[in-house]
């Protein structure tokens, strides 16, 4: 549970706006901005309602309000008898969000391996710049190849701003060999992926993939966008996989938010 000993910071952020936007608007703002800040960080519970009230000095119908608006937007989510939780940390139980290639029962999801190639901090903007926006401190970039069941590989390119996640840059890459960059970047940055939009081309890979998947040049396969977001929709990963032929089905869900009760997620 988290610690709750803060008294008086939402009526403080309250303060001074209360005629501009409805009381509702106001503390659901001003809880998603000590969300954003790590007072309640993903997994853990809010104050009560009551709790809440108290310390924004609003009312009861209010609060509930605010919550419902936070719900509602996908940045917590509220349990009958539980109480209200951050979404966007890690379940118990955990599946591929992507990655999803399919055994020949077309239910068993095959097992992948993922090994990271580097990690580096680059000047250069490509097509991940008109997703993230402008970086003044540049893009972290980490390569990795994708191994499924050993069969054959993928080529990832994983593109983060900089300037929010720049320290990625000085962890070594056996570091996140095997684990989900989304939940590193959810634990260290308090930075969840709450949904996602993806696209799709068939078209010839480029050398650096051939090369990587040890493919010959002219090879034709997919190449995969992953655009994620966070709280307030802000864009944290745009991610591009080369996929090669392959007779493995790959099962894509849509667009949706990726909470505590969505399908929870590993390696992607």
């Amino acid at each position: 549970m988290a610690d709750h000993a803060q008294a008086g910071t939402l009526a403080g952020l309250t303060d001074g706006l209360r005629e501009k936007s409805p009381k509702h608007r106001i503390l659901a703002d001003a809880l998603l901005s000590q969300i954003e800040a790590g007072r309640w960080r993903p997994g853990e519970q809010i104050p009560s309602e009551d709790q809440i009230a108290t310390e924004s000095g609003m009312s009861l119908g209010t609060v509930q309000r605010a919550l419902r608006n936070l719900a509602e937007i996908g940045v917590v989510e509220r349990y009958h008898g539980r109480g209200t939780f951050v979404r966007g940390g890690r379940a118990p139980n955990r599946h591929l969000r992507h990655f999803r290639f399919l055994a020949e029962d077309g239910n068993t999801l095959l097992p992948i391996f993922v090994s990271v190639r580097d990690i580096s901090l680059i000047d250069e903007e490509g097509p991940w710049a008109a997703f993230l926006g402008n970086c003044d401190e540049g893009y972290v970039r980490i390569r990795r190849e994708v191994s499924v069941a050993n069969e054959f590989s993928l080529y990832s390119e994983v593109f983060l701003p900089g300037d929010r996640f720049g320290s990625l840059t000085t962890m070594e890459r056996s570091e996140l060999d095997g684990i989900s960059i989304r939940d590193a970047i959810a634990e260290r940055f308090n930075a969840p992926t709450l949904s996602a939009e993806q696209t799709m081309m068939c078209q010839i890979l480029p050398p650096r993939a051939t090369t990587a998947l040890n493919l010959p040049l002219g090879t034709c396969g997919i190449v995969w966008i992953i655009g994620a977001m966070s709280y307030r929709d802000a864009p944290i990963t745009w991610q591009r996989v080369f996929v090669p032929p392959s007779d493995r089905p790959l099962e894509i869900t849509a667009r949706q938010p990726w909470g505590l009760s969505a399908v929870p997620g590993n390696s992607d």
